[in-house]
């Protein structure tokens, strides 16, 4: 989202966010901040505009809940005081859809929602919900904030029959994929200080980057790890941070496993360094149906830099991959099955594996670049506007 507000000023528009202070995501507000009732800043030429919330990114249903309502409440009474009249509004998730529609209806201007995921399924995907009335009531507040837009953008064509089937008209629905950015994510050389400083040289490394949440199922990679202890080879590497980060810690110590490291969150600047080290970059969601049409937003960076991916989930991203011939895939929530492909890729030589990775920097160039989905993404907000 920055990379979508400092983009379209550089491209000559003004852009005010409308934010909370920063807490994920460990929950925790960022030092050098303090929660109050506003507060302007300004990065790389975007007007950031900061309104209270409940810090959370924990597990518990009712913290979480507190965390969304705190902000969409900010956003309902605060936000019209404090901004000017825009001539579009870019909204993320149908969570703050009803200060949106407030904010659009107050200032009469259109508002264009991403959709990064289905909501509420994505809930009872990840276990935070179960089927009952409040997950009918949210379905139903979906539907009508979606139907209430001038335009949804989606991240994966998948999303498109999903949409439909809420009712929402197929011309309201736009396919802007996730982009990494090309200035960010490219290939680079590879650091022997670095493979020795965070133990990475003579191991086969396969890295899982990004967030350590309930979506991720990290208990199905840290017991892909388990079976792979006959080959002292191979190791599993966890860089970021999560919801799931402690429990997944706790796994590995349980089961005394010698070939799981963590890393910790890096900034987005390090990771290409750190791809580069890796001989393999893994993605795997849970086995649940809204998945099959998600493409984790890491997908693009590990294709732009150029490394060979497993994608450990079904659906799109597992055709994407195959189709391109850019890593390997299999089944997702299957510790049998990434043991399989993981050995399988070890035993391939340096050659095969770089030509998948110089596959998948290619499809990235082709898709994904931030500069062609920009021009994408401000083509919609023109479109509503006129």
């Amino acid at each position: 989202m920055s990379a979508l507000a400092e983009g379209l000023v550089k491209n000559g528009h003004q852009v005010t966010v409308v934010t909370g202070f920063p807490n994920y995501p460990q929950g925790r507000v960022y030092e050098g901040y303090h929660i109050r009732w506003r507060q302007w800043e300004e990065i790389n030429g975007v007007k950031i505009l900061r309104l209270p919330l409940f810090p959370d990114h924990s597990r518990s249903v009712i913290k979480r809940a507190l965390n969304y309502l705190t902000f969409s409440m900010a956003l309902f009474f605060l936000a019209p005081w404090f901004i000017r009249k825009p001539d579009v509004i870019w909204a993320y998730t149908a969570l703050v859809g009803l200060p949106t529609l407030w904010i659009s209806k107050i200032f009469r201007a259109p508002y264009v929602m991403e959709i990064a995921d289905i909501w509420p399924d994505t809930l009872t995907a990840t276990g935070m919900l179960k089927q009952g009335l409040l997950v009918k009531v949210l379905d139903k507040f979906g539907k009508y904030i979606f139907n209430s837009a001038a335009a949804l953008t989606v991240q994966n064509p998948g999303f498109q029959p999903c949409l439909a089937a809420k009712g929402v008209k197929e011309e309201k629905i736009h396919v802007v994929e996730n982009w990494a950015d090309e200035d960010v994510y490219q290939p680079v050389e590879y650091s022997q200080e670095l493979a020795d400083q965070h133990g990475f040289s003579g191991k086969f490394n396969v890295v899982f980057a990004g967030a350590l949440g309930l979506a991720q199922g990290l208990d199905t990679i840290v017991e892909a790890a388990r079976i792979c202890l006959d080959n002292p080879d191979i190791q599993f590497v966890f860089i970021g941070d999560g919801s799931c980060l402690s429990e997944t810690k706790q796994l590995v110590g349980k089961y005394e496993l010698d070939n799981v490291k963590f890393i910790g969150r890096r900034p987005a600047t390090d990771m290409p360094a750190f791809y580069a080290i890796a001989d393999a970059l893994l993605v795997h969601l849970r086995d649940e149906p809204i998945f099959e049409i998600t493409l984790p937003a890491k997908t693009q960076a590990y294709l732009a830099c150029g490394r060979p991916v497993i994608m450990a989930k079904r659906g799109d991203g597992n055709s994407l991959i195959t189709e391109h011939h850019c890593g390997l895939s299999c089944e997702p929530a299957n510790a049998g099955a990434l043991a399989a492909v993981v050995r399988e890729m070890y035993a391939m030589s340096l050659e095969e594996q770089k030509v998948m990775g110089d596959n998948g920097r290619k499809l990235y160039l082709a898709q994904f670049t931030k500069s062609a989905l920009l021009t994408r993404m401000e083509a919609v907000m023109r479109g509503v506007t006129y």
